[in-house]
């Protein structure tokens, strides 16, 4: 039988950035969604990153100057981000506390992106 609920911190914590970012959290991986809860620790970053699949992001706590494609916003817990496929995104956790969020990425690409070489 199928698993149909999901707590987060009863799941496995995993990276969810490797070789470009300190993010790390839980995702269900479903047929056609990837959806999970991701958190950036307070003082780090993603470095530029893209990946094919789109995303979406949903801020539950901190504070992050994004980058998407040159366009920078700092964005904050009851926000909403869509990061468009293929697009150079980066992001500084600023303030005192974790970036937390909830994800959405389509399943044409898993959740770790590539980094993009300066």
């Amino acid at each position: 039988m199928a698993q149909h609920y999901y707590n987060p911190s009863d799941m496995e914590n995993l990276e969810a950035g490797t070789g470009y970012s300190t993010a790390n959290g839980s995702w269900v991986d479903g047929e056609r969604i990837i959806f999970g809860e991701i958190r950036i620790p307070v003082g780090t970053r993603a470095e530029p990153h893209t990946h094919p699949n789109e995303q979406f992001i949903y801020v539950l706590s901190g504070r992050c100057r994004m980058v998407i494609e040159g366009e920078e916003k700092i964005v904050g817990k009851g926000e909403l981000v869509h990061i468009p496929a293929e697009a150079v995104h980066s992001a500084d956790v600023v303030g005192d506390e974790d970036w937390v969020f909830v994800t959405a990425k389509d399943t044409s690409w898993g959740i770790i992106g590539k980094k993009v070489e300066s």
